[in-house]
């Protein structure tokens, strides 16, 4: 047997490379793609592996895809410190690592953080995008950390966003969040009061307990509710869940970590029934998403590696074609 022998460079890209090859335009367009390949049965995706470090407060999470037709697959490996946002560090670290699907060699290593945070926030761009009214132009964000600097970008790609509340349990941090955007867009600290201004909301914590009530948002509002990806997490209460539209990035993950869902359900006040459906679904035309002026949206992702991959195909293609 002959062993064939070459040299293989392995593509290595950090933050601020991907960051300024991938417009999150162009992230949201992949990521209509990749929810529709995810609920068409086109994906492949495992159910990701969770190490809990509980003497860290941390945990660490390993995420593999493949896509039909993909000419690789990628394998997403994280770290998540619930403890760094207070010591001024990321929340979430990590790498993922890209396989050609003919040979399998190692093709990429890309910065994980970057990609997460890119390809969460489109997700939300998405279905913003899909559910969200047409003319809503306020939009609540809670949260001071990369995921909600991301949603801000994802939010205002696809609504002609006037302004952002921002809700954060500290106010000077809050406050030095809104200074670092103002140059964008009007920016202000919010209250109970100001939230029921809100369009669209969006929460990008790792709470464990409720940050907002269903008497506090208005009729007509789209939620994207990011955060929590695990069963005891949540951040919105659960007549909030009980009185929405639910949809999801995929409802076998929802199931096993969706602490939003998961809670209200035990608690026998909701049920996985009254799911709308998925995000793939919408995307694809296959189910109504708004139906009326009124009604409330409400988008649970806990995040899938199939939004890695996409980030992937994406980023690779851009250097293929360069």
């Amino acid at each position: 047997m002959q062993i064939r022998s070459r040299i293989q460079t392995v593509i290595s890209l950090n933050k601020e490379q991907i960051s300024e090859m991938v417009s999150m335009k162009e992230a949201i367009h992949a990521m209509s793609t990749a929810f529709i390949q995810l609920s068409s049965g086109e994906a492949h995706v495992p159910a990701r592996l969770s190490l809990d470090i509980p003497d860290k407060n941390a945990t660490s999470l390993i995420m593999p895809a493949y896509a039909k037709g993909s000419p690789y697959y990628s394998v997403k490996i994280v770290s998540v410190n619930y403890s760094n946002p207070h010591k001024g560090l990321p929340l979430i670290h990590g790498v993922v690592q890209v396989f050609d699907v003919s040979e399998g060699n190692h093709v990429a290593n890309l910065d994980g953080e970057s990609i997460t945070a890119i390809r969460t926030a489109a997700a939300s761009g998405l279905a913003t995008d899909l559910l969200a009214r047409k003319e809503a132009t306020i939009c609540a964000i809670f949260g001071t950390g990369t995921q909600a600097t991301a949603h801000i970008e994802a939010i205002i790609a696809v609504r002609q966003i006037e302004k952002i509340i921002v809700f954060s349990r500290n106010d000077e941090t809050a406050e030095k969040f809104c200074d670092s955007h103002s140059h964008e867009i009007n920016c202000e600290i919010g209250t109970n009061a100001t939230l029921k201004e809100a369009d669209i909301i969006c929460t990008t914590t790792p709470s464990q307990f409720p940050l907002i009530e269903f008497e506090n948002i208005k009729s007509g509002s789209h939620l994207n509710v990011i955060g929590s990806h695990q069963p005891i997490m949540r951040e919105v209460s659960s007549d909030i869940v009980v009185q929405s539209k639910i949809i999801v990035d995929q409802m076998e993950a929802c199931k096993k970590e969706a602490g939003d869902l998961i809670i209200p359900m035990e608690a026998g006040q909701w049920s996985f029934e009254q799911v709308h459906g998925e995000l793939g679904q919408i995307a694809a035309g296959e189910i109504p998403a708004r139906e009326s002026e009124n009604e409330i949206t409400l988008f649970k992702s806990v995040g899938n590696a199939i939004q890695d991959l996409a980030m992937v195909n994406l980023i690779l293609k851009k250097l293929n074609d360069d």
